[in-house]
């Protein structure tokens, strides 16, 4: 499907969807939890749905409802004689899983979308090779056999977090306590808070030391109910669009979280941006803005949208420490830049980082997603001050994270051609 977007000021209010960081963490807490557990507030995105279906494999029970999901969990790990795990291209469901799914000793599949497994695994490789373990990485597919034992697990601290939290998830199940030592500079550690905060949630404690997690085994995660906070990675799109177009009201947004892209409010009025903050809410405010350096390194998601705002910010702008843009559903250091080219903005790519010189307005024209749901969405952000009207091909990939963007953009007054190929 592609989308014809006719530029025009948006404005308005709109309910920021629930996160999906938390969903997924949830979800895997819940389904490893003997019991019920209600997950409240929540979108049946591809992401999530790859998830659900993945612990369904485990034997986990799931009720979906409009806004609320009820799970009924297993405690102990094993897998049906089905033993293919499809994540589509939730890079998530991947890396949060293997751990997991390893627990059970069996072979286990993991299938998806090849652009998946062209993301970097190395790290369980290196893992699973120094414990004997089978770990076989395919154009189309991962097998993995053997159990996850307790020891100690040096993980590079630039690398994604989402390793990270698959251990994290996984080692408090094994019969020996084990623990996690993060070296080098730790980036995305926000992320790695926000999979403790779930675990606490869920009765699984963890002892934080500095950049080391020590982590009892024999630990029983025990069912709760859980309310999902709105998305800050969603909730970017909107503060830029307010930023650019016209005002925004956010809802349902926390003024408190661990999520990392809670970073896009700073960053805006580092440059020049107007916030508010109500009672049930946010508003973002249509402002001049100007060029700033913009560090990425705990928020890469972020960035293509940060680069929309700086295309359109006067002076220079730099977004910096992005090199792990390289390593998600497009290469978005390189999508990003030829999405701004095609805006018509002057811009420079280096090895990870992008210098922006911002104008007063865009280029429409026909637009690329890249496959890649952000930088869809970021496209549509930039639609609202384009010269003329802008098309999106493959324009559903939006439905990765964030299913009714589109129609939430009408709300705040887009006219949006809907066009089946």
């Amino acid at each position: 499907m592609n989308v014809m977007i006719h530029p025009s000021e948006l404005k308005g209010s709109i309910n920021i969807p629930p996160s999906k960081s938390q969903s997924h963490r949830a979800i895997i807490a819940a389904s490893l939890s003997k019991g019920k557990s209600v997950i409240s507030n929540i979108v049946y995105s591809d992401d999530i749905m790859a998830t659900i279906g993945a612990m369904e494999k485990l034997g986990v029970k799931f009720v979906k409802n409009t806004h609320h999901l009820t799970v009924i969990g297993v405690q102990r790990i094993s897998i049906s004689d089905d033993n293919f795990v499809e994540c589509n291209e939730s890079g998530s469901t991947l890396r949060f899983l293997i751990p997991i799914f390893s627990l059970c000793k069996d072979k286990v599949v993991f299938t998806g979308k090849r652009s998946l497994f062209k993301r970097p695994m190395n790290i369980y490789e290196e893992i699973f090779d120094k414990l004997n373990l089978v770990f076989q990485k395919n154009e189309d597919s991962i097998i993995v056999s053997g159990a996850l034992s307790p020891g100690v697990y040096e993980i590079p601290g630039n690398i994604s977090s989402q390793f990270i939290s698959g251990l994290l998830f996984a080692l408090p199940l094994v019969k020996g306590d084990s623990k996690i030592v993060i070296t080098g500079k730790f980036e995305s550690k926000q992320y790695v808070d926000m999979t403790l905060e779930t675990l606490k949630q869920f009765h699984i404690l963890i002892e934080e030391q500095g950049n080391e997690y020590i982590i009892k085994g024999n630990q029983s995660y025990k069912s709760c109910n859980v309310f999902i906070e709105g998305d800050y990675s969603q909730l970017a799109f909107f503060a830029v669009l307010g930023t650019i177009s016209g005002d925004v009201f956010c809802r349902k947004i926390p003024m408190t979280s661990h999520q990392p892209d809670r970073l896009i409010l700073d960053y805006i009025q580092k440059m020049g941006g107007r916030i508010e903050v109500k009672e049930n809410g946010i508003i973002i405010r249509k402002a001049k803005t100007i060029g700033a350096v913009l560090d990425v390194s705990q928020c890469p998601d972020i960035a293509p949208v940060l680069g929309i705002l700086a295309g359109l910010s006067e002076g220079k702008t730099l977004i910096i420490n992005a090199q792990r843009l390289k390593m998600k559903e497009s290469n978005r250091l390189l999508s990003t830049y030829e999405t701004l080219k095609s805006l018509g903005v002057q811009v420079i790519m280096n090895e990870d980082s992008l210098e922006i010189t911002g104008r007063d307005s865009f280029e429409g024209g026909i637009f690329d997603s890249f496959q890649d749901h952000r930088i869809a969405m970021s496209i549509a952000v930039a639609s609202s001050r384009a010269n003329r009207n802008v098309l999106i091909t493959n324009a559903e990939v939006i439905n990765k994270s964030y299913p009714d963007f589109y129609i939430d953009l009408e709300k705040l007054g887009a006219k949006i051609e809907y066009i089946e190929e």
